[in-house]
């Protein structure tokens, strides 16, 4: 019923997901069974990401981790493209963070209805190199929203100081929604003191994305400033990889409107 009510030029509809190169996996010993297909191309990869493009249609943005800008492994297919074509999203955004050799070209990014006046790229700190974060900034009526996409290290350390390294990165921004594989709970999140004191807010309840098969951990989230509202979230039943996409409805701050 809320879908049916809200008003596209104040509202954004989200998600967030971490993808696994579109490997299908529905139980844990499938890690081992289809590993070899994170290096080596499989003959159904097309097939596989026929029904990812179709769950993602219908949204106004989707930050997706896990991807291929098109390596030996997806058989020269860069993912976002692919899907970008797939679920008729007139713009996307991928940026490559690690490459092994000529088997996979690691990468995340967007996928869009709206253009973006700006793309940023964040290195990340960390003990293991190739973390980033890429702020895209989206124009709204007055000035614009940042919009930073991420996939964190699997370190507490490393991740808490990669949080503070993206807040850091946005403080001339008025208005940022955080979107990603966190690696983390939302208890790890709501204790961050560079979070709190910016006002990040998460949902109020948790949706479990992680591991698809047995959802039991909230570690793909969207977080946003004061201002904004979340009007629901909720994790979407799609378990293709091992993450569920996680689907987010934001109300923008008073007096903002997107473009018509």
């Amino acid at each position: 019923m809320q879908e049916q009510t809200l008003d596209p030029q104040r509202h954004l509809r989200l998600m967030t997901y971490n993808m696994q190169v579109g490997i299908r996996t529905r139980h844990v010993g499938e890690y081992l069974a289809r590993s070899w297909r994170h290096v080596l191309p499989s003959w159904r990869r097309n097939d596989d990401l026929a029904p990812v493009a179709q769950m993602l249609r219908g949204h106004d943005l989707v930050a997706i981790q896990e991807a291929d800008l098109g390596s030996y492994r997806t058989r020269s297919v860069n993912l976002l493209d692919h899907l970008a074509t797939h679920a008729e999203y007139p713009y996307w955004h991928a940026h490559g963070h690690r490459r092994l050799g000529p088997f996979a070209r690691h990468a995340m990014g967007v996928l869009s209805r709206r253009a973006l006046s700006e793309v940023e790229i964040l290195r990340l700190p960390g003990r293991v190199p190739g973390r980033a974060a890429v702020i895209y900034r989206l124009p709204v009526s007055h000035g614009h929203i940042a919009i930073v996409v991420t996939h964190l290290a699997l370190g507490r350390t490393d991740r808490a100081r990669q949080l503070s390294h993206i807040v850091q990165a946005t403080q001339g921004d008025e208005h940022v929604i955080l979107m990603g594989d966190l690696n983390c709970d939302e208890g790890e999140l709501e204790a961050h003191p560079v979070l709190r004191e910016r006002g990040f807010i998460l949902p109020a309840e948790p949706s479990h994305s992680y591991p698809s098969w047995r959802p039991r951990r909230q570690i793909d989230h969207v977080l946003v400033t004061p201002g904004f509202r979340l009007v629901s979230a909720s994790a979407t039943p799609f378990g293709w990889s091992d993450h569920l996409p996680v689907q987010v409805d934001v109300e923008l701050p008073s007096g903002i409107i997107l473009p018509t």
